[in-house]
């Protein structure tokens, strides 16, 4: 299958070079990296605004840049949609003309329409953009993307301008642009929690140079990879459905499809609307999690959940403990804990956590 991005790009800005290759494939990709490690100089570069000293891009087979042949087609020519952090909407236009914009067919049509259903913007027709909170104009940027007929949908630091509840209200239009039109989403941010609240497919920046790029559960097994993204915050992530609701208690239980992974919610943690069978994507810190060699009695937490220590790094005084629960999760205990339950790989371990530290979304 033909990768939805490929490149190979060297760019050397000042003191700062970049040295980049891989390829990224459908659904939602999250670039991290800490700032000013080239993550930003990489969107430009695909979108066409900064052009690279060497190499070659592909979007969707077709080739964009080739610094062999002396190709780089411009920014208008390579179907790319480009939602900037200060989303850059015509202040003069109202929301209906900023949509259109870049549109050969101006005007509503059966595509438009599903667009405002989608993102929830139709009420916002007749605004001018400085009469939209931010979360709404960033709405707006991303439609304006997808009807300008665009392949692939770039997005720098998408969550710095709004705030946590406006946070929590774009990640559910972006899984439902991906899903419904099938637009895959490069998402760049310096802020890992709020990448893993969307995707858990990563690709690691670091010095200008690509340290990793896969599925986080298995990014984590590299200590390496763990330095980079200890620096942030982080969530382990789950992917769970619906499978039990039982009201007499308030609370539903949640399985994994691929293991025996099982956990019990609250219905007053859970934030989204859910039915038996709804998939869920669950996340909870790793210093959320307690660890026990055997089940406890008579405790507040609910969830106690059997699983095998895969690895154990040491950093700073706290040991990061991998462990395989159906899915690898990181456990982060004091290093003198590790020392006294003598956590080591290939123990059997129990993970305990309650209801209130888990973030729930709806995929």
């Amino acid at each position: 299958m033909t990768p939805v991005l490929e490149f190979h790009i060297k760019l050397q800005r000042k003191d700062f070079l970049l040295i980049v290759k891989a390829e990224i494939s459908d659904g939602i990709t999250g670039i991290f990296g800490p700032s000013g490690h080239g993550k930003t100089s990489l969107l430009n570069s695909i979108a066409g605004i900064v052009k690279p000293d060497s190499g070659s891009i592909y979007i969707k087979g077709e080739k964009v840049f080739d610094s062999e042949v002396k190709q780089n087609l411009p920014v208008k020519s390579r179907k790319v949609g480009y939602v900037f952090q200060d989303v850059r909407l015509f202040p003069h236009y109202s929301i209906f003309k900023n949509l259109n914009y870049g549109r050969k067919e101006k005007g509503r049509s059966a595509i438009f329409d599903e667009v405002l259903d989608i993102l929830k913007i139709e009420h916002l027709l007749n605004k001018k953009p400085e009469e939209c909170s931010g979360g709404e104009k960033q709405r707006v940027a991303i439609g304006r993307a997808i009807l300008s007929g665009s392949q692939i949908l770039l997005m720098d630091e998408p969550f710095s301008a709004v705030d946590v509840k406006l946070r929590k209200e774009i990640i559910p239009f972006l899984n439902a642009v991906n899903q419904k039109f099938k637009i895959p989403i490069i998402i760049v941010s310096h802020d890992l929690p709020d990448l893993l609240s969307l995707t858990d497919n990563l690709l690691l920046l670091q010095n200008g140079e690509i340290l990793a790029h896969g599925k986080f559960h298995d990014l984590i097994l590299d200590e390496s990879n763990l330095n980079v993204m200890h620096e942030s915050g982080w969530f382990n992530i789950m992917h769970l459905f619906v499978f039990a609701s039982l009201p007499s208690k308030d609370m539903v239980l949640l399985k994994s499809d691929k293991s025996d992974l099982q956990i019990q919610v609250l219905t007053q943690f859970i934030n989204t609307p859910v039915e038996i069978n709804t998939p869920l994507k669950v996340l909870i810190k790793p210093e959320n999690i307690a660890l026990a060699k055997e089940p406890v009695s008579n405790i507040s937490l609910r969830n106690q959940i059997k699983g095998t220590i895969q690895r154990v790094f040491l950093k700073d005084g706290l040991a990061f403990c991998i462990v395989d629960v159906g899915e690898n999760i990181i456990v982060e205990v004091t290093e003198a804990s590790q020392k006294n339950m003598n956590l080591q790989p290939g123990e059997q371990v129990y993970c305990l956590f309650k209801s209130a530290a888990l973030k729930i979304f709806s995929i």
